[in-house]
């Protein structure tokens, strides 16, 4: 979308699935999940907001607490 800025991503291990938490062109931050399909390097193209946060250590924090491979690597880590 544009006027969007990615502020960083969690990839899951095995390299299916990412999260990108995004700043977005109103200046609120949301997360949105990524995949791509078996084999192939491409990411498709992300899902829909999960959410809109005022800042990106809310949009983080809240990804951590609802994706269940990204909380299981916060605890571990």
């Amino acid at each position: 979308m544009p006027n969007e800025h990615i502020l960083g991503n969690f990839e899951r291990s095995d390299g299916k699935e990412r999260i990108i938490v995004v700043r977005r062109s109103d200046g609120l931050t949301t997360y949105r999940k990524q995949s791509r399909s078996t084999g192939s390097d491409v990411w498709d193209a992300a899902g829909p907001d999960c959410g809109i946060y005022d800042d990106e250590g809310a949009a983080r924090a809240e990804a951590e607490a609802r994706v269940w491979w990204l909380a299981a690597a916060a605890s571990a880590g």
